[in-house]
């Protein structure tokens, strides 16, 4: 649309119908395909793809370091992978494209915490490509808008979304021929410009997610606009909710938002919502009156009531409305295109409305009505005895009513909610009476937080899910008769000793239990009174989950082992329980993952030859398998292993028998000494670990003799290990494919290994190891050009204090990233740093006795500079003003004490 290809002269449709439906033809046509993981994302098949860009020649550039770009001249169209920062030589090419038309930066195919774009591009690039239709400067920190923005005489798609900016240049109000403004998620942006009026063209205002405090004037003469995310009413300034008059084009989703500075239901009726036929969703919305302030409910309910919206409105949504009643309207059985209703925080409402007779309702959630006390026959409509009520609802969500106490069913014919698949009762302390019974389509079923709810839960064929949380224990008994169930969560049932199928459990009971065939997920959290589960567990055949956590009575699992089919269990809060029946995987080859966690008393848990995954937390007393009592190698299936804060016995780690562990990582274990490879297996490679990590274990003091034949390590951490002394032998040769490799705090480690570091490590870090960093002239680093990537950190005395880092040749050239922190130096090397010519980012933490940069600047290819804490050097690099400023001067980014400069 904004390229002007979609002619809508002859058609009688909009451009956006002609555009869908010339989407709609490539997609039938197999150019577009529609993603299997998103489906509100469509691919291009690589050999269409191709074809693409055959056709459209030099018209189109995807702009992509080291690859031949084209004629700057012919290119009419760019696009780009947006970085963490983009600079000004990034865009050279495009200094010379003045018949571009489109700036399209494209996300990442990761996440980054934030993205910077040059000042130079913003103030000096732009302005002149005065041929520009379409500019995106989305996820850009970027705080303003310069006022030569209004130069883009042909602009007509501005997305400047998710950036920081606070208010828009009033020059935007120039470019005439603007049709879509995209402002969503710019979470500070308090106003738009004043003249806005005067985009007679726009059609598509995005400012979903601002901070706006209300409107500019003339917002009526907007009258192309298709699109208006939230229109907020203003207190003192601003558009009335009359401007809405005139919009009638308006389509979407339209919010309306602080109704409570609408003063005059008069002008709410001006706004003429009815007559907009357009819109699919309406957000009717006031502000939270949490103070209890004082306010005009009748006005409040005059104002909803002249906001009534046309009867094909899709879903609505009342947001904080302190009327005592609500309008006529709302329930009405013409409303027949109505499939989502949302009431939230209507505190002053003593009753529902009549939302039964809304006939083709799929989802109603009532969310903290605090007046209501019975729901009953005006909930379910006026003419519920002649026609079935809520006939088309599957999602009934009923939260945060305090005061509810009777839930009075229908008394009709057939059901009452005979569509309802899911149904969530929340917070609703004081509610004792009946649910109704009849709901054959009912797959879901939540109740929480209602202690005074005793009932016996409806007989349902279809249920597969049933959660239920502070809740009594009738209701959870009545739960194991529901045959169909394949989901039991149980959390928080104060009065239960024992399940179903126990000792003081009915023998019809017992049998539901047993016939609960269909079961794949058991949850039991935070039931204190919980003494054992009954024996017939493992005649829960098709149960592959199962959860156990804060039960703190709970001495025992069953002899009889656990179900055949079980793959995950989790046990954790269990501070009586002592062991793990060796039987209890007797029948069961299936267990893949095992975790165990703060179960202080824990001493043996069995042998499980099927896991995958083990973890174990917080259980000091369990005794880890010996050496000699793993001859049969009980975890031959083991991939990734989790140890924290337990086995208090274990002094060397048997990592020679773990020939499948992928993820080994030990943290806070006390009394572990050492990892041990017997000799008999020392011939045998760890080929499958991928990442070790040793944390806080203060007694560890090394590593197997051999070193650690670990072809395929990629990440190796060390951190606070205080007695060891030295790394394992061989890190050059055994190896090879490590990237990362962290020491923090480990003071008694002197050297790296003879030979040296891995010859493929991309980061390392070496944190509070002095011994270590005073020989760091023997590290020898220039001779890795792998390297990418390096942090120091100090913590020497006073009388230990540098003369300067880093000294020349102790980095390699090829580093492009360098942390220095906590180091007490006089200054920055400067032939360290000189040599550095592929460096893009220099961070210095902490450093007070730093006063300047050396003579000659910083290295010219530096893209980021952070300073933090380093109070001398930062009063020397105020901007235009430091006396180091003119060192630093040429870095596209700095940041100081968080304070970030964009040049």
């Amino acid at each position: 649309m904004a390229e002007g290809l979609l002619d809508d002269s002859g058609s009688g449709e909009t451009m956006e119908k002609v555009g869908d439906m010339c989407f709609r033809n490539l997609l039938m046509r197999s150019f577009f395909q529609q993603s299997g993981r998103d489906k509100s994302l469509y691919l291009m098949h690589d050999s269409m793809h191709e074809l693409s860009q055959f056709v459209s020649g030099e018209f189109c550039l995807r702009m992509e370091a080291g690859k031949q770009q084209k004629n700057p001249e012919r290119v009419r169209h760019s696009s780009y992978l947006r970085e963490s920062y983009d600079g000004s030589e990034k865009f050279d090419f495009l200094r010379e494209a003045y018949n571009l038309r489109t700036f399209l930066p494209l996300n990442m195919s990761f996440e980054v915490e934030a993205c910077y774009l040059t000042h130079k591009v913003l103030v000096h690039m732009l302005p002149t490509l005065k041929r520009l239709r379409v500019l995106s400067l989305s996820h850009y920190q970027i705080t303003d808008l310069s006022d030569s923005i209004g130069n883009l005489r042909h602009l007509r798609y501005l997305d400047i979304s998710y950036t920081a900016i606070k208010r828009i240049s009033e020059s935007v109000s120039t470019l005439v021929n603007l049709q879509t403004l995209v402002l969503s998620h710019c979470y500070h942006m308090n106003e738009l410009p004043k003249n806005m009026g005067n985009l007679i063209n726009l059609r598509h205002l995005e400012n979903s997610g601002t901070s706006l405090k209300g409107m500019p004037m003339e917002m009526k003469k907007l009258k192309s606009l298709q699109t208006l995310s939230a229109f907020v009413v203003g207190k003192h300034y601003g558009s009335s909710i009359r401007e809405l008059r005139d919009l009638f084009c308006l389509g979407g989703t339209l919010s309306i938002l602080n109704l409570e500075n609408v003063v005059d239901a008069m002008d709410a009726r001006e706004a003429n919502v009815k007559d907009k036929k357009n819109l699919d969703e309406l957000v009717l919305k006031w502000k939270d009156n949490d103070n209890n302030i004082a306010v005009d409910s009748q006005n409040e309910a005059s104002v909803l009531e002249h906001l009534q919206p046309h009867k094909k409105l899709k879903k609505l949504t009342i947001d904080c409305y302190s009327g005592s009643n609500f309008p006529d309207w709302l329930g009405e059985p013409s409303f027949t295109n109505m499939v989502f209703l949302h009431l939230s925080k209507c505190k002053n409402c003593p009753y529902l409305p009549p939302l039964g007779q809304l006939p083709n309702l799929k989802s109603l959630s009532v969310v903290h009505f605090d007046a209501v006390k019975r729901v009953g026959a005006e909930f379910y409509g006026n003419d519920s005895s002649s026609a079935k009520p809520f006939g088309s609802l599957e999602t009934l969500m009923l939260e945060e009513m305090p005061e509810w106490e009777e839930w009075v069913p229908l008394r009709i014919q057939g059901e009452e909610f005979p569509c309802l698949q899911k149904l969530c009762i929340r917070k609703c302390p004081k509610l004792t009476r009946d649910l109704p019974c009849r709901l054959s389509s009912l797959r879901q079923l939540e109740i929480s937080e209602c202690r005074q709810l005793v009932v016996t839960l409806p007989t349902v064929p279809s249920i597969c899910e049933v959660k239920l949380h502070e809740c009594d224990n009738v209701v959870l008994e009545s739960a194991f008769h529901l045959t169909s169930v394949s989901s039991l969560s149980a959390s928080k049932i104060f009065n239960m000793t024992h399940l179903p199928g126990g000792q003081i459990a009915t023998s019809s009971i017992q049998v539901g239990l047993q016939h609960l065939h269909s079961l794949v997920e058991l949850h039991l959290c935070n039931c204190p009174r919980l003494k054992e589960l009954p024996p017939i567990l493992h005649m829960l055949t098709s149960l592959k989950r199962l959860e156990i956590r804060q039960c703190p009575s709970l001495y025992s699992l069953p002899e009889m082992g656990l179900p055949s089919m079980l793959e995950r269990l989790e046990i954790g809060g269990c501070d009586i329980l002592q062991s793990l029946p060796e039987g209890m995987t007797f029948n069961n080859a299936h267990l893949q993952e095992l975790y165990i966690r703060n179960c202080s008393s824990l001493r043996t848990f069995p042998r499980v030859g099927s896991l995958k995954t083990l973890s174990i937390s917080k259980c000091r007393k369990l005794e880890f398998p010996l050496p000699e009592e793993m001859a049969h190698n009980s975890y031959a299936s083991l991939e990734t292993f989790w140890m924290t804060n337990s086995c208090d016995s274990l002094r060397s780690f048997p990592l020679g028998f773990f020939t499948k562990l992928k993820y080994l990582n030990i943290w806070n274990c006390e009394n572990l000494e050492s990892l041990a490879i017997p000799e008999g297996l020392h011939h045998e490679d760890l080929t499958s670990l991928e990442t070790l990590h040793i944390c806080n274990c203060p007694n560890f003091v090394s590593f197997p003799q051999g070193g650690l034949p670990t072809p395929n390590l990629r990440f190796f951490r060390v951190f606070n290990c205080e007695k060891l002394k030295s790394l394992p032998h061989q890190l050059h040769t055994q190896l090879p494919s490590l990237e990362v490799m962290v020491l923090y705090k480990c003071p008694e480690v002197v050297s790296f290994p003879e030979g040296g570091l891995p010859p493929n490590l991309s980061f390392l870090e070496i944190s509070y190891c002095n011994k270590l960093i005073a020989c760091r002239t023997e590290w020898r680093l220039q001779r890795h050009p792998s390297l990418e990537t390096f942090t120091i950190r100090g913590g020497f005395k006073e009388e230990d204090r540098l003369e300067s880092f880093p000294e020349e040749g102790l980095l390699p050239s090829t580093l492009t990233s360098l942390r220095i922190c906590n180091l007490p130096m006089k200054s920055l090397g400067k032939e360290g740093l000189r040599r550095l010519t592929s460096l893009k980012s220099l961070e210095i933490y902490s450093c007070p006795d730093i006063k300047s940069f050396p003579k000659d600047g910083l290295p010219i290819c530096l893209s980021f500079l952070t300073i933090n804490h380093c109070h001398r050097l930062k009063k020397g690099c105020q901007r235009d003003k430091g006396k180091e400023w003119h060192k630093i001067a040429h870095i596209p980014c700095i940041e100081i004490d968080d304070e970030v400069i964009v040049l």
